[in-house]
């Protein structure tokens, strides 16, 4: 009896090493695979995604992209730095150094709670970690109306950082979305920026939550939230409108809903959003939540992938992993229970 419980406790012991491995390598493999699209995911009320765009290379456009370099297209990327001409009568020549373009940026996103009419101004820095000079151009979409940058070009020399400061003049009160974009010839950094714009004095709190293995969907996949309403200052109850808004980052609105319902203190439910019609790309999920004198509102981002692959696939492939090796140790645990049995009872 005694060696049945050791074996059993040994067992389980196993199964749970085993299972939290197959975890891991699922979590491992999702993050390989997603992070070299996605800079990372973030809160439930906002995520950004940091991007590298590529045109169509061709010579003369303008633009250092995909093969071309200084070596093979200086019309586009410029002369070559370290380029040595070879000396008449030795036995070689220097060979063309191709300095590679790149920067960072310090913040990849904002989720900006403001009150309508008020200003608001955020900073981000740049920082040129490549071994050529950069001219960077600043632009924006989905929040063009809404912001005002220091400066529409950057130039950065090699290790250099320069700030870059923008102020939000908060509109009306409601959801807004909208990305920076820094470009240096066809490279193009994107920062998202989520805009919660909300009236003064409100008398609820609302936040919208996007579980963690939903974040990245396939295209016509629903979508699954939480949404909690939380009443501040007493619970007098009062009739609320609640819209739901799904929207894209060039600031168009691609799925709308409305409901009223009657709240008194708290309230909170999950509820499922169509993607159908929505291509690859991020997005984000706002709630608008509307009373008698108050507006209040939150955000959160999601993906769709054209992959069939998603966060639910790999956590689905872990699991199965766990019950089958489970199922495994099980097996070979009572048949060496069998044999261990059948032997004491010849024994006897």
């Amino acid at each position: 009896m005694i060696q049945i419980k050791r074996s059993l406790f040994l067992l389980l012991i196993t199964a749970g090493i085993l299972s939290l491995l197959s975890l891991i390598f699922s979590l491992w493999v999702y993050t390989y695979d997603y992070n070299s699209k996605l800079a990372g995911h973030s809160s439930s009320e906002a995520t950004v995604g940091v991007f590298v765009e590529t045109s169509g290379a061709t010579c003369g456009d303008n633009l250092c992209n995909g093969a071309e370099s200084c070596s093979t297209c200086e019309e586009d990327c410029g002369v070559c730095s370290g380029t040595s001409a070879p000396s008449l009568g030795s036995g070689g020549g220097g060979g063309a150094v191709y300095s590679s373009p790149n920067f960072v940026i310090s913040e990849d996103s904002f989720n900006l709670k403001i009150v309508s009419g008020e200003s608001e101004t955020k900073e981000i820095i740049i920082e040129n970690i490549g071994s050529t000079a950069l001219n960077l151009v600043v632009s924006v979409t989905g929040i063009e109306n809404y912001i005002i940058f220091n400066t529409n070009y950057l130039s950065l020399n090699p290790s250099e950082r320069v700030p870059l400061r923008f102020t939000i003049n908060a509109p009306e009160p409601g959801v807004y979305a909208g990305k920076i974009l820094l470009t240096y010839q066809g490279i193009t950094r994107e920062v998202l920026v989520l805009l919660n714009v909300i009236s003064e004095g409100v008398l609820f709190d609302t936040t919208v939550t996007v579980p963690d293995l939903y974040r990245v969907l396939r295209e016509g996949q629903r979508l699954p939230a939480l949404i909690e309403l939380l009443e501040i200052g007493g619970e007098t109850g009062v009739d609320v409108t609640m819209n739901y808004i799904i929207k894209d980052f060039d600031g168009n609105i691609r799925y709308t809903e409305s409901e009223t319902f009657y709240v008194k203190g708290a309230k909170s439910y999950s509820k499922r959003f169509s993607t159908a019609g929505l291509e690859p790309g991020d997005y984000v999920l706002g709630v608008e939540l509307i009373y008698i004198g108050g507006f209040a509102t939150s955000t959160a981002h999601f993906k769709i992938s054209d992959s069939l692959i998603t966060p639910q696939t790999w956590f689905a492939i872990g699991v199965l992993v766990v019950a089958l090796i489970v199922c495994i140790l099980a097996i070979l645990f009572f048949r060496h229970s069998g044999k261990q049995f059948k032997a004491t009872m010849r024994k006897r």
